[in-house]
């Protein structure tokens, strides 16, 4: 079985062909990780009563568990200006509506940290190459890969790399309206509640960008070739501000389309 899809957007056609590529990390009770957020790990555990047991192991008929979790902190999700607004958009609407299409035009970009002081930012210089192309493509989405792919971890406490003062500002300009990356946040662990680059791409209150999307903590694999896909951005129905998502990629080759 082939998989092809084809996608008009922008006087340009996309097409995609083959395997897609999953760029999610699973909540997982089991291992852990990945954490963020000074969260303990996700669990899972079986409900039980005075006569029954959700565990088939502990002779219960059948498994039926709770669990524990919180989406930015458990592994890859996907999240609304719900998160930094006073306001109710959760991103089960969002998802539900022409607002994030099952299939998006996308770019993917290596973004490896730069070392700055103590901290390491992504730098604006990463999309430098690609500016032209994303501006003649006008994809919906941008998913950055700034890790080596190891990001099965506990990265509380560690000041991960974050986006550089101006970056955000600069997907909106280039009419980004879904954000991806493989980090815990687009801002740095502890900044004093500025949350600089979230700010940025959701907008004021007062004037919000309400389509945007940031999703977070993806999983990556390595050797995925830089350029443009076709992303479909499956986000679990959770009605919350944020849940959590699996991103799939696509990669596509783009055409412009003739005029009649």
């Amino acid at each position: 079985m082939t998989l092809r899809i084809t996608l008009e957007h922008r006087n340009h056609l996309w097409s995609a062909e083959g395997h897609p590529v999953d760029l999610s990390v699973p909540v997982n009770p089991y291992n852990g990780l990945p954490r963020a957020w000074y969260k303990g790990p996700a669990a899972a555990e079986p409900v039980r009563t005075d006569n029954w047991t959700g565990s088939v192991a502990e002779g219960g008929a059948v498994n039926f568990r709770d669990l524990t979790f919180n989406p930015h902190a458990h592994g890859t999700h996907t999240e609304t200006r719900e998160h930094i607004h006073d306001t109710f958009q959760p991103i089960d609407a969002r998802a539900r509506g022409a607002a994030l299409p099952f299939v998006l035009p996308a770019f993917f970009i290596e973004a490896a940290p730069e070392q700055r002081g103590e901290n390491w930012e992504v730098s604006l210089e990463a999309i430098h190459p690609f500016m032209q192309t994303i501006q003649t493509l006008k994809p919906s989405a941008l998913v950055l890969k700034c890790t080596n792919g190891d990001v099965l971890r506990d990265w509380s406490d560690s000041n991960p790399p974050f986006l550089e003062d101006g970056f955000a500002e600069q997907l909106c300009l280039l009419g980004i309206e879904h954000l991806l990356i493989d980090l815990p946040s687009v801002d740095q662990e502890v900044d004093g509640g500025h949350l600089r680059a979230h700010n940025a791409f959701f907008g004021p209150a007062v004037n919000p960008r309400p389509n945007a999307t940031i999703s977070e903590l993806l999983g990556i694999p390595n050797g995925l070739n830089q350029g443009p896909g076709l992303l479909s951005l499956q986000v679990a129905p959770m009605v919350n501000d944020a849940a959590p998502s699996r991103p799939v990629w696509f990669p596509a080759q783009v055409h412009g389309m003739a005029h009649s």
